[in-house]
């Protein structure tokens, strides 16, 4: 078993992987089952937080125990998903359950409703995490789900100097544009847009759906206290009117109960399938900046070997009047211009070897990124089919479940209705 104290170097990152590492298709682990329970409140004032039991069953034997369990609170979970987002940068994460939301403005971040909501979320995320088969074996989720001390980061290795840290006369633009950027990934992009929009346009549905049952739930529990207070006026008949109003407050009961299932589960997968696609595109502009390295580099190694082309051939002319005023202001300044050449073409001779490394080194990586980011959209398309399927049914299942009930307390409201009796009919 590892030592905790002493962990191993993580796995190597991207920029190592070998073109020919053969690809086989992801298919969804099932080897770690996580919970996410019983959320505790510690501390007062701006020191509070919360933490969470964190509960796994495995049969993986990397892990100490088939069943182990910590407490972690949220900066645990987000230094998962920073680790993660660094080790594996091709993967399409979920999307971490984010602070900046209204409780954090308002201060109702510990209220009983939203550390709920908080834990649905971080056992979403933990289950959709380990269902990726390279992230179920990873050593940094085994570090989270049963290390006692989470340390920040992994022993730090040498660092190595890249080759992109010795060209200090270049800039490589992030916000370059590609080139010749690739149509399959063009088209995966707009389909997560056009998924997200989709989305956000389902979220904004659901909550006037959600604003209107409120409603609903609000006057009909004004209806059945209506009747009850009819009951109390008419004493003939206050007994089957109090059972009638009992039960319309019933169904108020299990109308909210609907609701705050829908504004927990449904609308809470909802928002954080929005926040997968932003995932899915946060992975895309990571492909795109590496192909923007490629290129940035190849045409910052085409005007090197163009510079060398031109010192070594002079008398074709190519260097324009800057380079006829320098030349002659080297001449006026008593410089021997033939050794300054030499000593020009030398330092432009070793600057090219250090760039072709460069260039073939970024090559390498971006096609290494796009072989693991090619899989990696299969999956995570077969994911989202399983989740849509299993939200959309979990959701029928509710609803079916909610009519049923509903119509079982009206039937019990009919008989009492047919029941009721004035004196003089009794008569």
């Amino acid at each position: 078993m590892e030592d905790w104290d002493h962990p191993s170097p993580p796995a190597e990152p991207i920029n190592t992987i070998p073109n020919a590492r053969p690809l086989v298709p992801l298919t969804p682990s099932n080897a770690l089952d996580i919970t996410v329970s019983d959320p505790q409140k510690h501390g007062e004032g701006t020191s509070a937080f919360v933490n969470y039991l964190v509960t796994t069953k495995t049969s993986l034997e990397a892990f100490s125990s088939p069943v182990v369990s910590v407490r972690r609170r949220f900066q645990d979970f987000a230094w998962l998903h920073k680790a993660l987002s660094d080790e594996y940068p091709y993967v399409i994460l979920a999307a971490l359950p984010g602070k900046h939301r209204l409780e954090y403005i308002t201060g109702d971040r510990f209220s009983p409703e939203f550390i709920e909501k908080r834990k649905v979320s971080l056992d979403n995320y933990l289950k959709r995490v380990s269902r990726h088969p390279l992230i179920a074996k990873s050593q940094i989720l085994r570090r989270f789900l049963e290390s006692n001390e989470i340390v920040p980061e992994f022993v730090a290795k040498v660092a190595q100097a890249h080759v992109l840290d010795n060209i200090s006369d270049v800039l490589l633009n992030a916000f370059s544009k590609i080139k010749h950027p690739d149509p399959k990934y063009i088209e995966f992009k707009e389909h997560v847009d056009k998924f997200q929009e989709t989305l956000i346009s389902l979220e904004r549905l659901h909550a006037r759906l959600i604003r209107s049952e409120t409603e609903l739930e609000l006057d009909m529990l004004e209806f059945g206290g209506c009747i009850t207070t009819l009951g109390l006026m008419e004493t003939q008949i206050t007994s089957p009117l109090t059972d009638f109003g009992t039960i319309l407050r019933n169904l108020c009961t299990l109308m909210r109960e609907r609701i705050n299932h829908e504004d927990l589960v449904y609308l809470t997968n909802i928002q954080e399938y929005i926040g997968h696609c932003m995932s899915a595109k946060e992975t895309l502009k990571t492909r795109d900046q590496k192909q923007t390295d490629f290129e940035e580099l190849s045409v910052y190694l085409q005007n090197h070997i163009t510079d060398r082309e031109k010192a070594l051939n002079p008398q074709r002319g190519g260097g324009g009047i800057a380079s006829f005023l320098s030349t002659k202001m080297q001449e006026l300044q008593g410089v021997d211009t033939e050794r300054a050449r030499q000593t020009k073409i030398i330092k432009l001779s070793g600057k090219i070897t250090e760039l072709q490394e460069a260039v073939q080194a970024s090559e390498e990586m971006s096609i290494a990124f796009n072989k693991e980011l090619e899989r990696e959209i299969e999956f995570y398309e077969r994911i989202k089919l399983d989740d849509l399927k299993t939200d959309l049914k979990a959701y029928v299942d509710n609803q079916v479940l909610f009519y049923e009930k509903s119509l079982e307390y009206w039937d019990q409201i009919v008989p009492i209705i047919e029941n009721i009796q004035l004196e003089d009919q009794i008569e």
